[in-house]
């Protein structure tokens, strides 16, 4: 069974960041994106993991290079 979805309204400039965002981390669109990003900041605020998987810590490191963060 498909999960429900809500609708949320962004700004575009931000929305446009996001889309380039995405194609730089090569995920499939800017909701999908969006969702994990969101996912990780629940995980992260819920407190479900004090350390990070060496896993975990190499997609983190994936993400701040595609947001210019790490060469």
């Amino acid at each position: 069974m498909p999960k429900k979805r809500k609708k949320i309204s962004i700004p575009v400039s931000i929305f446009n960041r996001i889309e380039e965002l995405a194609d730089k981390a090569k995920v499939g669109s800017a909701e999908e994106y969006i969702v994990s990003i969101l996912e990780e900041k629940i995980a992260e605020n819920q407190g479900k993991s004090d350390k990070f998987s060496k896993e975990d810590e190499e997609k983190v490191k994936e993400k701040l290079k595609a947001l210019g963060y790490m060469d």
